[in-house]
């Protein structure tokens, strides 16, 4: 159990299976408390089942009552069923012979409209008028093999059109059968059939989301590759803050939702969130940064170092005697301005000149040093993003802050140095490795020659012939790394001459099919293309971009899953076009997008494939060099390499 602490998908199998085991027992209950109150486990459900009984009967009367009312009314012979009035029902144009037909059509059509495979129940209706009964039809005839579960019958009261009134009884008797009317019939039925199960279950349930919660509760804080209590950013929002948000968001949703279901799916929705509190909750425990993460517990630090912030600043006012004397002195001039202003004011319109002209003064003061304040402030958010282009201009600054000013100026010649300097450094390396591949190269070329000589002589061993072919190989590998390594250095230098000109992507696209086609094929795979439409121009070089598509293919070639799909697609957007290359790789992708980019990285850790690893690499700088931008992207064993062109100007026009 241990070992499973720390796995990311560990936690979230059972993240999702203490919801799903929590729902389930949430139903369970309330099958329980369905059972519970039907007396189910006192007398075996019989109860349940004639509550069952007698609601699917009643529902199929008050059915076949509304259907006779409706037929009825339509045709102008029903006036009143003694709570609706009929009479202003759009009946006009019925006849008298049609109203007869009607009638005499009811017992086909009540039969037609409540089969046996659409009714739930066997329906007797019987008419009686002035006593007697005038006629009785069914919706069908009942068989040898029908088994009425339980019946039940219901008068109603018709006033005609004929100012006779029509006693219509409705007896409805509910068949054995094994289709349920309805869903919550269903369950029910389930229900007292399945009393254990239903107990057995919930109770499983029950114990199995407790389980997978105990072991959410357990791996809180555990992540691989960190030793201890580790806190991710979710677990570093303080218990409080979480407390208040699922408290707005309970009340603000319960007033939101005014009906019984609406407010049931949002509560469950806001279990989840429930849950991650709960992680989060146990996580910081763990670590015993509850009290110390606390909301309530920064702001009594934040108002804390307020005050000490205060007093230590006074007691630095104290200490510092050359600024303590500026502000005492300006404290002073100004206090002994306002009392000689003040005690000079002869009313109480004056004395509110005076005090407006002295609160106007004091304003311009604070805004100038605000405004220091802020060149200063800024000066640091460009130094701090890196923008070394505009130092602080300590022209208008006074006193202390004009000595910050170029204190910060200084910090920030320093810091264009030190990146001038790493600059400087990566340029040596290029050149570096530019030379020691060119020195290589000389030698190499003589080796391979040479090797080509001895291919050509007639050499009887066959040992010797195998040693040759090996020379050969790898002498040719060797000069494709150094050749790989060159144009790497060039390409990342930016020292290869770019010649942009306008190049239509579907001609490229026709390029990769005439190109490409065949040697995917010899891979066993398929080339699916997508290109954009007719007229869509990029600014490219061609030579450069064949030497991106030869190094992606080749990379599709030696890393793809034979027997499958290699997609060329194109995305247009409204200034840019983007080529993705997707294929299903061969082996497992255990590495990131990023590291994968890197120089001499490859996808196959074993390396039992031939590759420098540099491909990748030189494609990313190529595409760069000509201002595009190329993205990777692996999802499981799906890889994609995105191509990203900005449009001619006049394509995207």
């Amino acid at each position: 159990m241990k070992g499973f602490l720390d796995k990311t998908w560990a936690k979230a199998a059972a993240f999702v299976l203490t919801l799903v085991f929590g729902v389930l027992t949430v139903l369970g209950g309330v099958g329980v408390g369905i059972l519970i109150s039907y007396d189910v486990f006192l007398d075996g459900g019989d109860f349940l089942r004639q509550t069952m009984y007698e609601g699917n009967c009643v529902r199929s009367i008050d059915t076949a009552d509304s259907f006779l009312r409706g037929t009825l009314a339509n045709a102008g012979v029903l006036v009143s069923d003694g709570t609706y009035d009929y009479s202003t029902v759009e009946n006009g144009d019925v006849t008298e012979e049609e109203r007869a037909q009607v009638i005499s059509d009811l017992p086909r059509v009540f039969a037609e409209e409540f089969s046996r495979d659409a009714a739930d129940c066997h329906l007797t209706v019987t008419v009686r008028g002035n006593g007697e009964v005038v006629g009785t039809f069914e919706n069908f005839e009942l068989t040898d093999g029908d088994k009425p579960l339980y019946a039940t019958q219901e008068t109603f009261t018709y006033a005609l059109n004929t100012g006779n009134t029509a006693m219509v009884t409705i007896a409805a008797d509910l068949l054995r059968t094994e289709e349920a009317p309805s869903y919550s019939y269903l369950l029910d039925m389930w229900l007292v059939e399945h009393t254990t199960l239903t107990v057995f279950l919930t109770v499983l349930f029950a114990a199995l989301a407790l389980f997978f919660f105990c072991f959410l509760m357990a791996s809180a804080g555990h992540w691989a590759g960190h030793e201890g209590i580790h806190l991710t950013w979710l677990d570093k929002i303080p218990a409080d803050v979480w407390l208040i948000v699922l408290l707005c968001t309970f009340f603000i949703g319960w007033e939101a939702f005014y009906y019984g279901w609406g407010r049931v799916f949002f509560c469950a929705a806001l279990v989840p969130l429930v849950l991650l509190f709960l992680c989060a909750f146990a996580a910081q425990c763990k670590a015993g940064t509850v009290l110390r993460s606390a909301l309530i517990a920064r702001i009594a630090r934040f108002l804390w170092r307020i005050v000490r912030s205060l007093f230590l600043g006074l007691w630095r006012i104290a200490k510092s005697l050359p600024l303590i004397w500026k502000t005492a002195l300006a404290g002073l001039v100004l206090a002994f301005v306002e009392f000689f202003l003040f005690e000079q004011s002869r009313s109480a319109s004056e004395s509110t000149v005076i005090f407006l002209l002295l609160k106007l003064v004091e304003l311009l003061a604070i805004l100038y040093i605000a405004l220091n304040l802020r060149m200063l402030q800024k000066g640091g958010e460009k130094l701090a993003r890196g923008d070394f282009s505009s130092p602080i201009d300590t022209k208008y600054l006074i006193g202390d802050f004009k000595r910050y000013g170029q204190e910060l100026n200084d910090v920030q010649s320093g810091l264009e140095q030190a990146v001038q300097e790493q600059m400087k450094a990566e340029h040596l390396k290029t050149e570096l490795i530019t030379n020691v591949s060119h020195d290589i190269k000389t030698p190499l070329t003589s080796i391979v020659n040479y090797v080509d000589l001895l291919k050509k002589e007639d050499i009887p061993s066959p040992e010797a012939r195998e040693y040759i072919a090996v020379l050969d190989r790898q002498s040719h590998r060797l000069k494709k790394l150094t050749e790989d390594l060159v144009e790497a250095s060039k390409a990342s230098s930016g020292v290869l001459n770019v010649d942009l000109q306008p190049t239509d992507v579907n001609v490229l696209f026709s390029q990769i099919e005439g190109e490409y086609q065949e040697r995917l094929a010899a891979c066993q795979l398929t080339l699916v293309t997508q290109p954009p439409a007719p007229g869509t121009v990029i600014r490219a070089d061609s030579r450069l971009l064949s030497r991106v598509m030869d190094n992606l293919v080749s990379n599709i070639c030696k890393y793809a899953l034979p027997s499958t799909r290699v997609y060329v697609v194109s995305t247009l957007s409204r200034e840019a076009v983007t080529i993705s290359f997707k294929n299903v790789s061969r082996d497992e992708l255990n590495i990131s997008p990023d590291e994968l980019m890197e120089r001499f990285v490859r996808g196959d850790a074993s390396r039992h494939t031939e590759g420098s690893g540099l491909g990748l690499s030189i494609a990313r700088s190529l595409v760069q060099l000509q201002g595009g931008r190329f993205d990777l992207a692996i999802d499981a064993d799906l890889f994609r390499a995105d191509i990203t062109f900005p449009l001619s100007e006049s394509a995207a026009s």
